[in-house]
């Protein structure tokens, strides 16, 4: 056995593989073999992780982009009232005297003379009297203001006295669409439809320069003068012409620029009367003139925001209506507008939320960012009724909440308290549910001291989203914030008054104040908080009463939704009363305030 060992093994040496000379071999194979696979794990890790570093990438990236808000709009959109047009043609030409055509004229209007021509196309409609009546008007609405660069006329025109000066103005703005229309056959009711047809009449083709210098010598006007009632008389009598500018597209957006800017920045009277030109365009040259008006009037908005004005409180609130009723014209294409901006302010409140960036927060605590809010709010709460804009409202409420939410604390009470107060109205003018006892009632917990010294001013009277800490010392902000607190429940309680669910959403909210009026020190707050409670629950006591006597089962909607409604309408109702006795004292408080406004400019 032992010699067959020896030749088995010699045998094995000379032609067998040994092991260990076997895993030589095969040792590096194998090195190779799972080094390459290493190294694909090893890269898809590292690809994985890329991947994953992406999104926390670009949310670095986030933090420091400055997103305007109107941005959503395009740069295409201004581009449209670029002033595709020179602010003269120059004078009309005029029959001159072939033995006077080499010989430079000096015509002077006296009041005589212009008597004389205003009869004349008053009576006849003389065109060419008109043309010269055209010519003085356009020098006196460039007195002063002569563009250099352009030719001097033949005929220099000039004005005798500053009383000739006014009628000649008078006249051509008072008379001169009158005239227009006499001399075409035009009824004052013609629409766009028919000036545009004009274009196959003979006497438009000797008529359409008279229009275009009287609009353009009007623009100017109301463009340089300086006098608050001129610019006002011009631009009312102008709204009577607009018309005419379907055959004038660039006089027609240059009207529109004009007007934008007259509308956001003109005295109140004169911001009135721009609207209503830019509301009339919209209504005569919708399909052209729509969007036109309104992202223009939207940027402009926003951008006076941002700029300190000693009477926005009263001034932001009229171009914000105003601008809610050019909405209301259109609601469709509203709507995409609507739409887009709200998406954008979602955007941007996402960005705060993740990111907690100090500029993303300070974007949303903005001017533009809460009136741009409020703009939307209106509009929404003025068509949701006729309109079905459910999905603006659901989105605007996300946003809301979320802007309530971001940051928790006293000195930005002034934002929760407005973030309330758009939604009761959404909740009010939809009829549909929106909690907000939460967010009220988080402001019994602001940790605040009251030995500061008492301030004069209201809460109100702090123009910023930010109060300063100052008034967070002061005896007066408690006061304000619990006023606050009753005033905001009062108003969604009373919507929800008479309804069969009342009780049960009333019963927390009470619970949370009784413990404030226990815990609280100053009895001025805990008479006005325990009046507030007794009112409550004399409401829930007498819902819950009329509620233990139906016969219809939770599940009967319809029976549900009528509960009451007789009661309803009762404005003797104890609750309904006492809400009424508070809104009257907040209006009081608000008039108060407007009037000390008007006594400070």
């Amino acid at each position: 056995m032992g010699k067959l060992g020896k030749k088995a093994r010699k045998f094995a040496k000379k032609n067998l593989q040994s092991v260990e000379k076997r895993n030589r071999k095969l040792k590096p194979f194998f090195k190779k073999k799972f080094a390459k696979r290493n190294e694909r794990h090893h890269v898809g890790d590292e690809e994985k992780k890329k991947v994953e570093q992406q999104p926390k990438k670009r949310c670095q990236e986030e933090e420091f982009q400055d997103i305007p808000i109107d941005a959503v709009f395009g740069k295409d959109d201004d581009e449209v009232l670029r002033d595709c047009d020179s602010d003269s043609d120059g004078y009309l030409d005029e029959l001159v005297d072939e033995a006077d055509s080499d010989i430079m004229k000096h015509k002077v209007l006296s009041g005589s003379v212009l008597s004389t021509c205003c009869d004349l196309v008053d009576e006849k409609q003389s065109v060419q009297v008109l043309i010269s009546l055209l010519n003085w008007y356009r020098a006196a609405c460039h007195y002063g203001h002569e563009p250099s660069g352009i030719p001097r006329p033949d005929i220099y025109y000039d004005i005798e006295d500053s009383e000739t000066f006014a009628k000649v103005m008078i006249f051509m703005l008072q008379k001169a669409d009158h005239t227009f229309r006499s001399i075409l056959g035009l009824s004052d009711s013609s629409t766009k439809e028919k000036i545009l047809k004009l274009k196959n009449n003979p006497k438009w083709d000797s008529l359409k320069p008279l229009v275009k210098s009287f609009v353009r010598s009007t623009l100017h006007l109301v463009k340089q003068a300086a006098d608050l009632e001129i610019i006002v008389f011009a631009l009312t009598q102008l709204r009577v012409s607009i018309v005419f500018l379907a055959a004038f597209p660039d006089l027609l957006k240059k009207l529109i620029k004009i007007s934008v800017h007259l509308w956001v920045t003109g005295e109140e009277t004169l911001s009135q009367q721009a609207f209503l030109i830019l509301k009339d365009i919209s209504m005569v040259f919708n399909s052209e003139c729509f969007d036109t008006c309104l992202i223009s009037m939207f940027k402009a908005f926003l951008h006076d925001c941002d700029i300190p004005k000693a009477n926005s409180e009263q001034r932001l609130p009229f171009l914000r209506d105003s601008l809610v009723e050019l909405c209301s014209q259109d609601v469709q294409k509203s709507y995409t507008k609507a739409s887009v901006s709200i998406t954008q302010l979602a955007k941007l409140l996402k960005m705060a939320l993740t990111t907690k960036n100090k500029e993303a927060v300070e974007k949303i605590h903005s001017g533009q960012y809460t009136n741009c809010v409020d703009l939307w709010v209106n509009f929404i709460a003025a068509n949701v009724q006729d309109c079905d804009i459910q999905p603006l409202l659901y989105t605007i409420v996300q946003v809301i909440n979320g802007v309530a939410q971001l940051i928790i604390g006293p000195r930005y009470l002034l934002l929760r308290v407005k973030c309330i107060q758009w939604l009761n109205h959404l909740s009010r003018t939809s009829g549909i549910f929106i909690p907000i006892a939460s967010l009220v009632l988080d402001m019994l917990e602001y940790k605040t001291t009251n030995d500061g010294e008492k301030q004069e001013q209201k809460l109100e009277a702090v123009s910023t989203v930010k109060l300063p800490k100052n008034w967070l010392k002061s005896q007066n902000f408690q006061e304000q914030c619990i006023f606050s607190v009753i005033e905001l429940l009062a108003v969604h309680f009373a919507q929800w008054s008479f309804h069969i669910s009342f009780p049960d959403l009333a019963t927390i909210p009470v619970m949370r104040l009784k413990k404030f009026h226990e815990r609280s020190t100053m009895e001025g707050l805990k008479r006005v908080v325990k009046r507030f409670i007794e009112q409550v629950e004399s409401n829930i006591e007498f819902v819950q009463r009329k509620r233990d006597d139906v016969t219809f089962s939770p599940n009967d909607q319809q029976s549900a939704d009528t509960f009451m409604q007789l009661e309803k309408q009762n404005t003797n109702a104890p609750y309904t009363q006492y809400y009424h006795s508070i809104i009257d004292k907040a209006l009081g408080t608000k008039k108060k305030k407007k009037k000390r406004g008007k006594c400070g400019n």
